[in-house]
C-alpha cells in the first residue's frame, strides 16, 4: 500500500508540474490573490481536492511562483507600469508637484482606486521612487510646465513692477500667462522669479535716474517722456546724496513732492514752464533763475487753488517743495530762487479744530454727489464773490448750502437770508435733539416711577422664598407649586398675576442682587435658569430692568440734554462728577461744574435756570444711580456711570458716538442725516456768535477757552456773510456821508442825483446825525483825507444843524448807542470808552442845550419823528462797529 501511495504521490507530482509547464508556456500560470499559484484551479485538473495540493506540494508552488513571478492585482501589470513611467517621463507628460511624480494619470490609466495600492506594494513604490530620483538629478521639467515657463520668461522681458520698482507684481504676472498664484512658488518658477528680481536689484542699487535707498526704488526715469534723461539722472543722484539720511517717511513725502513738481512743470504749457524744460535739454541742468522761479511760484499757486486737502496739507506740501529745491540748488541742477517759496500763513491755526456743527451735517443719501440746488447756489455765489473780491472756502460753503436745500426739501420754510437761514436751522435741529433726548429721560423716569410702584405692592419674602426654593426640603413638584404662587404668570394670564409676578420678581432683584439684575447670559449659582426663564415670561431683561434703573439710552439723553445746554465738550460732560451741581451767585440758577482734562482740569462751569430739564436730568440721574455708584470700581464719584451687560462702569466715548448716531437718525426731522456728537459743542457756539451780530465774546464765554480755539468754533460762512455786511454797509453810509455834500460827488460815483439821494434817504435815519465841513481832513495838511471818527474831540470841523432830520438821526444813534453798552463794556471796553462813549456824551450834551428855549420844540418834534422811522419796514438801526 505504501508503494501505491508513493507512486501515485510521483504521478500527481508530475502531471502537476506538466500543467504548470503548459500554462507558463502558453497563456499564463492560473494565479489568486496574495501573488500565489491557483491551488483549486489546478485540484480541479488534476482530479484532487484543494487540501491535497496545498498540504503535500507546497515546495512545487512555491519553486513556480518564485521562478515565474507569480503577481496577482496592480503586480501583475508591473512591466506595463514601468513602460507607462518611461515614455510619459521621455515625452515631459508626466506630472511632478513637489518634487514628486503626480500619480492621478497614472492610477487613471491603470484603473487603481485610493491610493494604498502605491503603499501596499514595494515593487510598485521603487517603481517610482526610481523615477523620482531620476527627474531630481535631470532636473526634469514636465512639457505642461515648460510652455508656461516660457511664457513667464516672455512677460519678464517687459514686466510689471510693484509700487517699490525691484519685485514682479505677481497679480499682473499670472493674468497675462493664466497660471494660478501658488504655482510660481515651485521650483522651476520660483527660481526665475528669483533671478530676475536680484539682478532688478544689482541693476536699482547702481542706477543714477533711479536711486535705492530705504530698501526702495525711488523712480525718475517715468519722467523721459518730459525731461531729458542726462537732467533727471543728475536729479535722482541728487536726491540721493541729500536725502538718504532722512527717515524712510520723509524721504518718501519729498519724493513724491519733487515727482509731482517736475510732472508739473514738464507737462505745464504756460512760457516760464516751456523755458525751463528747454534750458533742461540744451545744458542738463537749468540755468534760466527768472523762469524757474516763475514755474516754481506758477506750481506754489497750483497747489493752493486745486488741492482738495486742508490749507495745513498743503502748507506741508510747500514746506517739502522749499527741502527738496534746497537739495537741487545745492548741487546747482537749478539756480536758487529769491527768498523762501512762502507757505500758507496761518495755515494750522485756520485747520486745527474746526469742527462741524450740525448746520454742516451732510445727508447721508448724498454718496459724494453734489445736489444740483447746491451746485447752483454755491456758483451764483461764487460769482457774486468774485465781483466783491469776497473769498470763502468751498467746502464750507458747501456744507451749510446743502443744509438749507436739505431743510427745503424737508418741507421747511426758512428765511431768504442766508444767516437767518442757517439759524433757523440750527435751531431746528438742536431743539429736535432736545425734544427727543427729553421724550426718553422723561419716559425712563415715569418707568422708574411705576417701578417704585410696583416694589410697593410685592409680596414676597425673598429670604423665605430662597430658602425654601433652593433648599432641599422641597421635592421638584413642591417647588413648581411655590414658584407659581409667587410668580403666577403666565400660567394665570391676567393684568393682576402678570403685575403680581413683575412685582415680586423685582423685589426680589431689588433684595438679591440691590437692583441690579444678573444678565441673561451668566446662569446665577443656585437659581441655573431662573432669571432667564421669569425674564421671557415678562418682555426680556431690557423690559423689566427700567422698572429697577434708567438703562443706557437713558444716560445717553441726560448727556445729551448737558451738552446741548452748556455748549461743554463730550469728555467734560462725559467725566462729571456725581457733585457738580451747586448752588450758583445767579439767582433761580444751579451751576453744573465739569473738568477738562486736556486742560490740566481746568473747572468747566456754566449756570442753568433752575427748572431747566437738563438740570433736572442730571439731578434725577445722580438719584436713581446712587445704588450703582459703590459697583464702579474707580470711577465710584462720577455721575454717568452706567449698566452695560454685566458691568457697572463709566460712559466709554466710543459708545456714546454709536449710540448718538442712532439717536440722531431716529430722531423726527433729522432723519437721513449724518449727525455726531461733536457737532453739538460748534453748533451752541455759532448759534451764538450769529445771535449776537457775528461777535465771539458770549461764544468764548460759554466755551471758555480763548481766541484762536474761539475763532475755529465761530467764525465760519455765516459769521463771515455778517462781517461782509456790516463791512460794505458801513463803506457803503460812510462814502455816502462823505460825498452827498459835494458838488457833483453823484457823479464821481457813477450815481445819478436821484440814487444818491436814495442812498441819502436809506443812510440820516440810520446815520451819526452830524456834518462835516472838510471831509478832506480833521486836522493838519488839506490833502489828507479824514480817517477819524473822533468828530467830538473838539473837531474844528463837526457842525450839528437843529432841524429835525439831523435831530432824530442823532437821537436813533444814541438809542443804538445805549442798547449797546452792555456788550460792549463787556466784549470791548477799551473801544467803547475810546470811541462810542464820547459819542454818547457828546448827544447827552447836544440834548442839554435844546432842553430850553425854542429848539426844545425841535427836539420834540425829532422824537416824533424817531417813532415815524423806527415804525418804517426798511428801518434798520446803526449800531457800533
Amino acid at each position: 500500500m505504501r508503494s501505491l501511495g508513493h507512486a501515485m504521490s510521483v504521478r500527481t507530482v508530475d502531471r502537476l508540474r506538466a500543467l504548470l509547464d503548459r500554462d507558463a508556456q502558453g497563456g499564463g500560470i492560473v494565479a489568486c490573490r496574495g501573488d500565489l499559484i491557483n491551488r483549486a484551479h489546478y485540484a480541479r485538473l488534476l482530479g484532487v481536492t484543494p487540501s491535497l495540493l496545498s498540504a503535500n506540494y507546497k515546495a512545487v508552488f512555491a519553486e513556480y511562483e518564485a521562478k515565474h513571478q507569480i503577481a496577482t492585482g496592480p503586480l501583475a501589470n508591473l512591466d506595463a507600469m514601468r513602460a507607462w513611467l518611461e515614455k510619459a517621463y521621455n515625452s515631459g507628460e508626466l506630472g511632478l508637484r513637489d518634487g514628486r511624480i503626480d500619480r492621478s494619470a497614472f492610477m487613471a490609466h491603470f484603473r487603481i482606486k485610493g491610493g494604498c495600492a502605491l503603499t501596499k506594494y514595494s515593487r510598485i513604490r521603487k517603481l517610482f521612487e526610481g523615477v523620482e530620483r531620476q527627474a531630481r538629478e535631470e532636473g526634469y521639467i514636465p512639457k505642461l510646465r515648460r510652455d508656461e515657463l516660457e511664457k513667464v520668461k516672455t512677460w519678464l522681458r517687459r514686466p510689471v513692477l510693484n509700487k517699490d520698482h525691484l519685485t514682479i507684481n505677481r497679480q499682473a504676472l499670472i493674468a497675462a500667462v493664466g497660471i494660478k498664484l501658488n504655482r510660481l512658488r515651485d521650483r522651476p518658477f520660483a527660481e526665475v522669479i528669483a533671478t530676475w528680481e536680484a539682478k532688478r536689484l544689482e541693476q536699482a542699487q547702481h542706477s543714477l535716474i533711479d536711486p535705492y535707498f530705504h530698501g526702495r526704488v525711488f523712480t525718475f526715469s517715468s519722467l523721459k517722456n518730459l525731461w531729458p534723461r542726462e537732467f533727471l539722472e543728475r536729479v535722482g543722484s541728487r536726491f540721493k546724496l541729500e536725502i538718504s539720511g532722512a527717515a524712510a517717511g520723509s524721504a518718501k513725502r519729498l519724493y513724491l513732492m519733487l515727482f509731482d513738481a517736475l510732472e508739473w512743470i514738464g507737462q505745464s504749457q504756460s512760457r516760464a514752464c516751456r523755458a525751463v524744460v528747454t534750458d533742461a535739454k540744451a545744458n542738463g541742468r537749468i540755468l534760466d533763475g527768472h523762469a524757474w522761479e516763475e514755474a516754481i511760484y506758477s506750481l506754489r499757486e497750483s497747489l493752493i487753488d486745486h488741492s482738495v486737502s486742508k490749507k495745513v496739507s498743503v502748507d506741508g506740501r510747500i514746506a517739502s517743495l522749499r527741502r527738496v529745491l534746497d537739495a537741487l540748488e545745492s548741487g546747482r541742477l537749478t539756480p536758487k530762487i529769491s527768498g523762501q517759496l512762502p507757505g500758507i500763513k496761518m495755515a494750522s491755526r485756520r485747520d486745527k479744530g474746526h469742527l462741524k456743527s450740525v448746520a454742516e451735517a451732510q445727508p447721508t443719501s448724498l454718496n459724494g454727489v453734489i445736489d444740483p440746488y447746491v451746485r447752483f447756489a454755491r456758483d451764483q455765489f461764487e460769482s457774486a464773490c468774485r465781483l466783491t473780491g469776497s473769498q470763502f472756502e468751498r467746502a464750507e460753503v458747501d456744507g451749510f448750502i446743502t443744509s438749507i436745500a436739505d431743510e427745503l426739501m424737508r418741507q421747511t420754510k426758512l428765511p431768504s437770508d442766508p444767516v437767518k437761514a442757517i439759524v433757523a436751522v440750527l435751531e431746528k435741529r438742536i431743539a429736535a435733539l432736545q425734544n427727543q433726548a427729553e421724550k426718553i429721560f422723561e419716559a425712563s423716569r415715569a418707568k422708574c416711577a411705576e417701578g417704585r410702584q410696583l416694589l410697593k405692592q410685592a409680596d414676597i419674602d425673598s429670604v423665605a422664598f430662597e430658602r425654601s426654593y433652593l433648599g432641599n426640603e422641597l421635592n421638584k413638584y413642591e417647588k413648581r407649586c411655590l414658584l407659581r404662587e409667587v410668580f403666577p404668570y403666565p400660567v394665570d394670564g391676567s393684568d393682576l398675576a402678570r403685575d403680581r409676578t413683575t412685582a415680586n420678581l423685582l423685589r426680589l432683584l431689588s433684595d438679591r442682587f440691590a437692583g441690579s439684575p444678573p444678565a441673561t447670559n451668566r446662569p446665577v449659582p443656585g437659581y441655573g435658569q431662573f432669571f432667564q426663564k421669569r425674564y421671557l415670561e415678562l418682555g426680556g431683561l431690557s423690559h423689566l430692568e427700567g422698572f429697577l434703573l434708567p438703562n443706557a439710552g437713558t444716560c445717553g439723553a441726560v448727556l445729551t440734554l448737558y451738552l446741548c445746554e452748556s455748549g461743554a465738550n463730550i469728555e467734560v460732560g462725559r467725566t462729571l462728577d456725581r457733585e457738580c451741581a451747586e448752588s450758583s451767585d445767579q439767582a433761580g440758577s444751579v451751576r453744573i461744574t465739569g473738568h477738562k482734562a486736556r486742560a490740566a482740569g481746568k473747572p468747566i462751569f456754566v449756570d442753568l435756570p433752575a427748572d431747566d430739564v437738563a438740570v433736572t436730568a442730571l439731578k434725577w440721574w445722580k438719584k436713581e444711580t446712587e445704588f450703582l455708584s459703590p459697583l464702579a470700581n474707580g470711577d465710584s464719584d462720577r455721575l454717568f456711570i452706567m449698566r452695560i451687560g454685566a458691568r457697572i462702569q463709566l460712559m466709554t466715548p466710543h459708545w456714546f458716538t454709536f449710540w448718538f448716531k442712532e439717536f440722531a437718525a431716529t430722531t423726527p426731522g433729522l432723519e437721513g442725516l449724518y449727525l455726531l456728537p461733536s457737532m453739538i459743542r460748534p453748533s451752541v457756539l455759532l448759534l451764538a456768535a450769529l445771535r449776537n451780530d457775528g461777535r465771539l465774546q458770549v461764544g468764548r464765554a460759554i466755551a471758555q477757552h480763548g481766541v484762536p480755539a474761539t475763532q475755529g468754533y465761530q467764525q465760519k460762512w455765516p459769521t463771515k456773510l455778517i462781517y461782509e455786511s456790516l463791512i460794505r454797509r458801513f463803506q457803503t453810509d460812510f462814502e455816502t456821508l462823505l460825498v452827498h455834500g459835494f458838488p457833483g460827488g453823484a457823479g464821481r460815483l457813477g450815481q445819478s442825483e436821484i440814487e444818491m439821494q436814495a442812498r441819502l434817504d436809506r443812510v440820516v435815519p440810520s446815520g451819526l446825525g452830524t456834518f462835516c465841513l472838510n471831509a478832506l481832513n480833521a486836522e493838519g495838511q488839506k490833502d489828507k483825507r479824514c480817517k477819524t471818527m473822533s468828530c467830538w474831540d473838539n473837531c474844528p470841523h463837526l457842525l450839528i444843524v437843529a432841524e429835525v432830520e439831523g435831530i432824530a438821526a442823532l437821537q436813533l444813534w444814541r438809542e443804538s448807542l445805549r442798547s449797546a453798552a452792555g456788550e460792549w463794556e463787556r466784549d470791548r471796553p477799551e473801544r467803547w470808552q475810546e470811541v462810542w462813549l464820547p459819542w454818547l456824551c457828546l448827544i447827552d450834551v447836544v440834548e442839554a442845550k435844546m432842553a430850553r428855549g425854542p429848539m426844545l420844540k425841535i427836539w420834540r418834534v425829532a422824537s416824533k419823528r424817531v417813532t415815524e422811522l423806527k415804525n418804517s419796514p426798511n428801518f434798520i438801526p446803526h449800531r457800533p462797529w
